[in-house]
């Protein structure tokens, strides 16, 4: 274990003391997420003590300031979830009796490193239960996606209860959790101009004129541009990265597919309508929308509106299938900008996908060798929006 951080190999030795391990045998291996992680370096740990193992896992921040300069909460936001926020969220379950099928599911957590430059999360290794991260390459299925879309709302119908049943300590988690990201940089200003254009380059030609002027309008004013996009009706808690690479799932015997949501560092207070567009956009196909966006679309909003009664509140009191609406008509035109921003780095072949490393800044993210992947997703999202009247 020589390669690994001091920090990292003592808070290791002190879960196990905390775990009541004594003589126990330690192995700590580095794994890669193959492209769908950029923020931290990530790693097994196994603790063995006869016929007692404890199996987890590890992400220890990766990231210098460059990065952290665009993204000062990065690192503090799970650790904020695990140490403060995922007892709260399990009492209200349990203060309403909810079954386990109706609970949100994290991955247990083990301990934490908060020190700058060292900040370090441990939790259970899903991979030992049969859960696995969903192959970012791959567009989802109505399986996959009905069960991932009923947990996003069990996550935020638990955030309404939050702030009806604790309304003093949601304001300050809100405020905690305020979208923070600096949009207004000039370096930021530059990898959005570079990213549209290559975006440009790569649509059909009867679409590049559109798809220009969406652009141009849509970001004249970039440090305006992220709190529009959160602004609702009824704020929540949201994952703010809700994508099938942030998602562990296991695939059951009945078909169904359980779902576990991890990588909470991007948590934001927002709209709700944020992160089933995120979901949608960054994991779907256009044949996928063609049958199944309007069907997702309720089934999100069915499963919410379950979700709150199960937590005693009134749907049409706390978030209306009419606010619902409204913020869904007026976020859908952000879901083809979000899809233009992140879908070079969701399918850039592995060989070309940014380093994860302290030196990782946002132009990193303005992949140039853009996978033929990227240009199909690409091309989907904009005909949907062609056909939907919003790029003309």
């Amino acid at each position: 274990m020589d390669d690994i951080p001091q920090h990292f190999n003592d808070l290791v030795h002190k879960i196990a003391q905390e775990q009541k391990f004594a003589n126990y045998d330690l192995d700590v291996k580095p794994i890669s997420s193959g492209g769908a992680n950029y923020t931290s370096k990530l790693y097994t740990v196994t603790i063995s003590e006869g016929s007692r193992v404890l199996q987890m896992f590890a992400k220890i921040a990766a990231v210098g300031e460059q990065m952290r300069a665009h993204m000062p909460k990065l690192y503090d936001t799970e650790r904020y979830f695990y140490t403060k926020l995922d007892d709260l969220y399990e009492k209200i379950e349990n203060d309403f009796k909810l079954p386990d099928e109706h609970k949100l599911a994290f991955p247990k957590f083990y301990g934490c490193n908060p020190a700058k430059y060292e900040e370090t999360v441990v939790l259970e290794n899903l991979v030992v239960d049969g859960y696995l991260a969903y192959d970012r390459m791959k567009a989802i299925d109505w399986p996959y996606a009905s069960s991932a879309v009923k947990e996003l709302a069990k996550f935020h119908a638990v955030s309404f209860a939050h702030w009806k049943y604790y309304p003093e300590n949601f304001e300050t988690v809100m405020e905690e959790f305020k979208f923070d990201f600096n949009m207004g940089d000039d370096g930021m200003k530059r990898h959005m101009e570079t990213v549209t254009s290559r975006a440009i380059d790569l649509v059909d030609e009867q679409n590049k004129a559109k798809l220009a002027r969406f652009f141009e309008a849509a970001l004249s004013s970039p440090e305006s541009f992220a709190p529009e996009f959160k602004k609702s009706r009824r704020p929540v808690l949201g994952h703010g990265d809700y994508r099938p690479s942030n998602l562990m799932h296991k695939n059951l015997d009945d078909g169904k597919v359980e779902i576990k949501i991890v990588d909470l560092q991007t948590l934001q207070a927002g709209s709700p309508v944020t992160d089933l567009l995120y979901f949608i956009f960054t994991g779907s196909d256009e044949e996928f929308r063609a049958k199944y966006f309007d069907k997702l679309i309720d089934h999100y909003y069915t499963e919410l509106s379950a979700a709150m009664r199960r937590l005693s509140l009134n749907p049409d009191e706390i978030f209306s299938r009419e606010d619902f609406d409204f913020e869904l008509k007026e976020k859908l035109p952000f879901g083809l900008t979000l899809a233009v921003f992140t879908l070079p780095v969701i399918t850039v072949d592995t060989a070309n996908a940014p380093e994860v490393n302290e030196n990782l800044d946002i132009s990193n993210f303005a992949i140039e060798k853009t996978s033929d992947l990227y240009a199909e997703r690409l091309n989907g999202v904009v005909n949907d929006y062609v056909k939907w009247g919003i790029l003309t």
